[in-house]
């Protein structure tokens, strides 16, 4: 099994560069490299976004897709709209495009970072937040920064859901797709206004679903936008149930 960390992300280098094609660039150096010849590939947020890339446009390399909250925010009415389109890209590329890292405020130790988690994540046990909070954050001069470069952000300026579509459709491994029945409150809280509570429209994901070839789809009602987080244990065996029908292991 390999874990590997996205550039900007945990202990790898931070970069100047966050297009999509970067990130499945990389991911494609990691596969050549020291991936065997069967690839089972599993993604998160960002993550399912990557895989689902790498897999539409290698799809010699992979014979399984697990994509977890990857299909991206719902459909928001801005979407079908120019003008107002470009008040969002404005703002994205403004907040999302600086060079400057984001300023945040310090944290003052680990104890700290727990406490700020379990409140962005209010389903997250305390006994798995103390044990993730090493893997979050690194030690700089001044103390402790969470170990992500907000700059990553920018690789969804411009994404669409017409141009996810090509990829969605082209991924010919089975393909197992997570949905957090509670993701909501992340989409709500992070492009939220008041035209847009966060919430899916009826038939919104299937219709997502069913441009793949072969995807199976599993809602979690326990689960919000960080589904590893809510749910992991429902997660783990779902997973694993999944790749071991279809790598017939």
């Amino acid at each position: 099994m390999l874990l590997p960390e996205l550039r900007g992300h945990g202990s790898s280098d931070h970069s100047e560069a966050y297009g999509v094609y970067d990130f499945v660039l990389d991911l494609s150096e990691v596969v050549s490299s020291l991936a065997g010849q069967r690839i089972a590939m599993f993604g998160h947020s960002l993550g399912g976004h990557i895989v689902s890339r790498y897999a539409a446009v290698f799809p010699e390399h992979v014979e399984a897709v697990a994509i977890i909250e990857g299909l991206g925010p719902p459909h928001r009415a801005h979407e079908s709209n120019e003008a107002a389109e470009m008040q969002v890209l404005q703002f994205m590329i403004m907040n999302r495009l600086r060079h400057q890292k984001r300023r945040t405020r310090p944290i003052r130790d680990q104890a700290d970072a727990l406490k700020r988690l379990q409140h962005n994540n209010p389903r997250l046990s305390a006994t798995r937040a103390h044990e993730l909070i090493p893997h979050l954050v690194r030690e700089t001069d001044d103390g402790l920064t969470w170990a992500f470069d907000s700059r990553a952000n920018s690789v969804f300026v411009g994404a669409s859901r017409a141009n996810d579509a090509k990829f969605w459709r082209n991924i010919q491994a089975p393909t197992c797709v997570i949905s957090g029945s509670l993701s909501f409150e992340y989409w709500g809280a992070e492009m939220g206004d008041e035209n847009f509570d966060g919430r899916f429209a009826e038939n919104e994901m299937q219709q997502r679903i069913d441009l793949f070839q072969d995807c199976e789809h599993h809602w979690f009602d326990q689960s919000g936008h960080m589904v590893h987080y809510d749910e992991p244990d429902r997660l783990a065996a779902l997973c694993t149930q999944f790749y071991r029908e279809k790598l017939n292991l």
